[in-house]
């Protein structure tokens, strides 16, 4: 066991300083599981990868980049249903790819890029997005879902979920060449046979048939299309972006390579009544390619397509994706804008030219302007799937309003009679308090005795000052004070004269003895 442990940990290893676990809902989306992504910012210890083999839950979620920007893992996380696990695995071995397949835990298949040492992210995404359009899965989500990682701003970029959760019995089990699955020795030998060196990996190109056209300066899309067969529900849309292609090419003689397109690739060819409406079409307007239609969203490689002759260029739409959400009192957000990781304020996310605006400052890019409808929408979509990060309460400005307010009643001691307030120091004593309780006899209200602390509101600002605290207005504080902590306000006679006193229930750290003075306690206000 513990050799096993210490092979898929050397495998999956990544980001050592977060990890991931899912929080399923019991819900159901299109096929996927529902449920809430969290990280936890804690080191990934030896535990709990063995806790992951051996199946106990939540299972363990690795982020693939670490904080020098390099992996050693990338994924292709196919989640179309429903899914023949053999067809993939078919594809991948006809076009020679280096990749492992594995079962997701929603029953999609997570297809795996294993490098033999670490290499630049970017090039793991690259290549990976490009085999994603050659697969027929242009649309997935590739991790490492960027290229580099903020690292000195708390990132942690996004964790994918690992195989073999239980080991041999796990349902994200590999998939052997054959299609069968794979138990964990095996998928051991898999990845010892596919996993590959950088030199080797920037050589790698999947096998084409061999096509008669060479279409090296046009949209990568076409040459899938036409290596792997255009389907007879796609020539419409596959004749369109050919026309785009050849009008920007041969500018003189594009109907005529239309024509020849039609008949030379089409299994069968669309009528000469359509292909002479779809150029009186073209010759009236300069039309752009259709990169989210069927059939060519699901081959696009939109990086590649960018950097030919007569490829999409300017048009191409920056991907925005991944929207990470640091929850805190004033929450901080991480999204990916092709690959590249930007920090936002919640106004700069809400707010499109805000978020254009730190765009430029950040990645000297300034994605497309969409309409106000396509960018709530976008939102939208990013909020559903957001990957929240729960802070710890001492950092967030409430939980240092408690620490310090701890502080001031511990260290600044203890008064023995009420004038001592007056110079900073908490009086305790016990008080009557209202709880609600429920029982055999429904719910109801009790009065309970618990020891109080008394003192005054402007020495704990005196103090909250002289530690650079500026977060809570007094209003902020008292109403945090009765509405969190159970406290209130009260006035007391001190030195003769009536003073407004705040109060809270609590238990001294330094002594269990508490003296309970006599007091006049007049009427709260």
């Amino acid at each position: 066991m513990e050799e096993r442990v210490k092979k898929f940990k050397s495998i999956f290893y990544g980001l050592d300083r977060a990890y991931g676990i899912y929080r399923s809902n019991g819900e159901s989306v299109n096929g996927k599981a529902g449920g809430q992504a969290f990280i936890i910012k804690k080191p990934v210890t030896d535990q709990l990868w063995i806790d992951h083999i051996e199946g106990k839950d939540p299972s363990l979620g690795i982020v693939p980049i670490r904080d020098d920007s390099t992996c050693t893992w990338g994924c292709i996380d196919i989640d179309t249903y429903p899914l023949d696990h053999k067809i993939i695995i078919k594809k991948i071995r006809d076009l020679e790819l280096p990749l492992v397949m594995c079962r997701s835990k929603s029953g999609g298949a997570h297809v795996f890029l294993f490098t033999k040492e670490p290499v630049q992210a970017k090039l793991m995404r690259d290549k990976l997005m490009e085999w994603a359009g050659e697969l027929g899965y242009a649309n997935c989500e590739i991790f490492p879902k960027q290229i580099e990682i903020k690292a000195d701003r708390g990132d942690t970029g996004n964790f994918l979920n690992l195989p073999y959760h239980g080991g041999d019995d796990s349902m994200r089990h590999g998939f052997s060449d054959d299609g069968n699955a794979s138990s964990l020795d095996d998928f051991f030998s898999l990845y010892d046979t596919y996993s590959t060196s950088e030199e080797n990996l920037k050589k790698v190109k999947p096998k084409r048939k061999k096509i008669v056209e060479d279409l090296d300066d046009g949209p990568p899309c076409l040459s899938t299309l036409m290596s792997q067969g255009i389907p007879s529900g796609g020539r419409d849309n596959t004749l369109y972006q050919y026309a785009v292609y050849a009008k920007k090419k041969w500018p003189d003689d594009w109907r005529g390579k239309l024509e020849e397109f039609n008949y030379k690739y089409m299994e069968t060819p669309l009528p000469a009544k359509q292909v002479l409406k779809m150029q009186n079409q073209h010759e009236k307007k300069d039309y752009q390619y259709k990169c989210k239609d069927q059939p060519m969203c699901g081959v696009c490689s939109p990086l590649q397509c960018k950097s030919k002759k007569f490829g999409i260029g300017d048009d191409l739409q920056h991907e925005i994706s991944d929207l990470t959400k640091f929850q805190s009192d004033d929450s901080t957000w991480f999204l990916n804008v092709d690959g590249k990781r930007i920090k936002l304020s919640s106004e700069q996310l809400y707010n499109q030219h805000q978020f254009r605006l730190a765009c430029m400052n950040e990645i000297n890019e300034m994605p497309n302007l969409l309409n106000s409808n396509s960018w709530t929408r976008k939102l939208q979509a990013l909020l559903q799937n957001v990957h929240v990060i729960e802070m710890p309460h001492e950092i967030t400005k409430t939980g240092r309003f408690e620490n310090l307010l701890e502080q001031f009643l511990e260290d600044q001691g203890e008064a023995e009679h009420v004038d001592e307030i007056d110079m900073g120091k908490a009086l305790f004593e016990e008080r009557d308090y209202t709880d609600k309780i429920k029982d055999e006899k429904g719910e109801r209200e009790i009065t309970v005795k618990k020891m109080t602390a008394y003192f005054k509101s402007d020495k704990l600002q005196k103090f909250l000052k002289k530690h650079d605290f500026k977060n809570f207005t007094s209003t902020e504080m008292a109403a945090h004070i009765r509405d969190r902590l159970g406290g209130g306000d009260t006035r007391r006679k001190i030195k003769g004269k009536t003073s407004y006193l705040w109060y809270l229930p609590w238990v001294r750290k330094n002594s269990d003895d508490f003296r309970t003075p006599d007091m006049e306690e007049e009427t709260p206000f």
